[in-house]
């Protein structure tokens, strides 16, 4: 990883999207890189006649200036320490957020997650979700709490990687590694490893468990020999978001870095996961 040249930061003008904007500028000015404000806005289906025109009148040039300039003002500042361009889509917020950043070279997204209803604690929100599965660029999400205010923290000074021990993992530390010499921040390393079986006939318990955190050790340690690096690990038996969440709160993490996507090899744990620890996580993921 050499770094973010231009950052993606969907704007839907919510508590949530306001509170992470300082962490955005903050990571823009730390890279030099360019920043593209983005509001995508959807026609409700029930707006458009069966030929495909619209009932009635609706001044969609007048919808683009009028969210134009909201982007215009979203920084209030004048004289900001990065160049920002502001564009307005028409269509699914997370199909454009994820077309948009490809057809553009982006190289990050940041933005905040949503979840609504009594139940918004255990919810990414659709839009979220659909950019961390299909977005090709690392994602940047925030916490994932109550309280919008609790979001941004500006300074990245402690780093948290959680990685499983498939072939991908090695290219992740190194991106963590690298992520952490650029903020000049602490890094370290955890593992999950899957929850002792009750039915391992061949060990007592003691000794599957022995056996199972030895091979996680072996497998971290052939990992940082890939990755060139020598940090410090821990390794935890448990499932993997509760895992990951605990360690970085005990280490007062600002930032936790993990992968994501599909994966089919063994011990590939911890990307199906992916989700899980977005939500759980005390601090802000980077998910590439």
């Amino acid at each position: 990883m050499s770094g973010f040249k231009h950052i993606l930061f969907p704007v839907d003008f919510s508590d949530e999207c306001a509170a992470m904007r300082p962490l955005v500028l903050s990571v823009a000015q730390k890279f030099r890189a360019k920043l593209t404000l983005l509001n995508a806005f959807k026609i409700s289906p029930s707006m458009y006649d069966p030929t495909g025109g619209l009932y009635g009148y609706l001044d969609i040039p007048g919808i683009r200036k009028s969210l134009a300039e909201r982007l215009g003002h979203f920084f209030a500042s004048p004289q900001l320490p990065v160049t920002i361009e502001s564009v307005v889509e028409e269509g699914d917020p997370g199909g454009c957020i994820v077309s948009w950043a490809a057809d553009h070279d982006a190289d990050l997204i940041m933005m905040p997650t949503h979840g609504y209803g009594p139940f918004r604690r255990f919810l990414l929100g659709s839009i979220a979700g659909k950019v961390l599965h299909d977005s090709h660029c690392p994602v940047w999400t925030s916490a994932h709490l109550e309280s919008p205010k609790s979001t941004a923290r500006l300074e990245i000074e402690n780093i948290v990687c959680a990685t499983d021990l498939t072939s991908e993992g090695a290219g992740l530390v190194r991106d963590a590694s690298a992520l952490a010499k650029a903020f000049s921040a602490k890094l370290w390393l955890v593992h999950a490893f899957g929850v002792t079986p009750t039915n391992a006939s061949l060990y007592t318990e003691m000794d599957f468990n022995h056996f199972l955190r030895q091979a996680a050790r072996d497998g971290m340690a052939r990992l940082q020999r890939e990755a060139g690096t020598e940090l410090p690990v821990e390794v935890a038996e448990g499932a993997v978001p509760k895992v990951v969440s605990e360690f970085a709160a005990a280490h007062n993490a600002d930032l936790v870095v993990i992968g994501r996507g599909r994966q089919r090899q063994p011990l590939g744990g911890l990307r199906s996961n992916a989700y899980a620890i977005i939500r759980d996580s005390p601090c802000s993921v980077l998910s590439f």
